[in-house]
């Protein structure tokens, strides 16, 4: 799998933009504020329907426009394909896969494999538990179009409950029709998480191992209060917390507080890790990611990396070209010195949401 090209049309800073790609190193230079990151974000909205820097569709489109448009084209299993991404001033909004309208974003998620770094990844190691549920949630939605429907499915119930809860309008017996689908729901993530956790973190091991010269040892620990059990039990355990649940006006019990405990040489990374070992554990945590993707989807990823090169010292830097010459990456940065010796790779100049050779 890999992008051939992208249309871009009053989107952020872009007025009508077509970017080619190679399949293999896309290197975009330029100052910050120029577009750069637009490249990275308009290809992560083509995969998953939404940016990953807003919650707000009407701040992508470009200032007193009415419309944006991105059309994406890409070849997977030798066959080209197209996906376009509609939003007006309206809120209308839509997805299409060559031509065809999609109904519903579980069909769609998954179809444009990505990986993506970003400054803001290191979160992932270091920030709440909330960054490393979404890395684990991203990776899961893109391999099973299941799991993403039961998390979108959850997501519903509990958004609902809290409602319920917040606003005083308490039905007991309601609650414990939610907690019934709910159960089922936190089964199957659970389950599913599990499962992924577990390659991730065989995978992971051995690309730690390579990176640090087998100084270091990486271990990842599943924390969630519904790990082996069944959907009965699953349910006891959100009916006993329901008047703790009335009193604070929030839920307690869910897998919304899942987390992934991260260590290195039986350390949590994120309380004793250096700012290097921190960095070490992005880059492996992603690259596994990458590969688990490539085995479960049988395709392989798009990686993109915004910005990143500058968090990474020059050994690091190194293996990550070694790692991804084999594969089509779309990289921005504001200094390409690092490239220098890069083999099969394509370097082009972003200036004021012009792109430029």
């Amino acid at each position: 799998m890999y992008v051939k090209n992208i249309k871009l049309n009053n989107f952020r800073n872009y007025d009508t933009q077509k970017i080619d790609f190679i399949n293999g190193i896309n290197l975009f230079v330029g100052d910050n504020a120029n577009g750069k990151t637009n490249i990275i974000e308009s290809i992560y909205l083509s995969a998953f329907g939404k940016s990953y820097r807003t919650n707000k569709d009407l701040e992508l489109i470009k200032f007193n426009e009415q419309f944006l448009r991105i059309e994406v084209e890409y070849n997977k299993n030798d066959v080209d394909k197209n996906i376009e991404i509609f939003v007006d001033n309206l809120n209308k909004k839509y997805i299409k896969q060559d031509g065809i309208k999609v109904k519903k974003l579980s069909e769609h998620v998954g179809e444009l494999l990505i990986v993506i770094f970003s400054p803001d990844s290191l979160d992932i190691v270091k920030g709440s538990p909330a960054k490393r549920r979404s890395f684990l949630d991203m990776m899961c939605s893109q391999i099973s179009k299941s799991y993403f429907i039961n998390l979108q499915e959850y997501l519903k119930c509990l958004k609902l409950k809290n409602s319920l809860l917040k606003n005083g309008n308490i039905d007991k017996d309601y609650i414990f029709v939610l907690h019934d689908k709910m159960s089922e729901y936190i089964f199957n993530i659970c389950t599913y998480r599990k499962i992924i956790i577990e390659k991730l973190l065989k995978k992971s091991k051995i690309i730690e191992k390579n990176l640090t010269d087998f100084k270091e040892d990486i271990d990842l620990e599943y924390i969630s209060d519904f790990i082996n059990l069944n959907k009965e039990q699953i349910k006891e355990i959100l009916d006993e917390h329901i008047n703790i649940e009335i009193m604070r006006k929030s839920s307690v019990k869910g897998i919304q507080r899942d987390d992934i405990s991260i260590l290195i040489n039986n350390m949590e990374v994120s309380k004793y890790g250096s700012q290097g070992q921190n960095r070490t554990a992005l880059l492996t945590l992603k690259l596994a990611n990458f590969e688990i993707l490539m085995e479960e989807k049988e395709q392989i990823p798009i990686l993109l990396l915004d910005d990143i090169m500058s968090e990474l010292d020059s050994h690091r830097i190194g293996f990550l070209l070694d790692y991804i010459k084999n594969y089509q990456s779309i990289i921005t940065t504001t200094d390409s010195s690092f490239a220098k010796n890069a083999n099969n790779i394509l370097i082009r100049n972003v200036v004021n949401g012009e792109i430029k050779i």
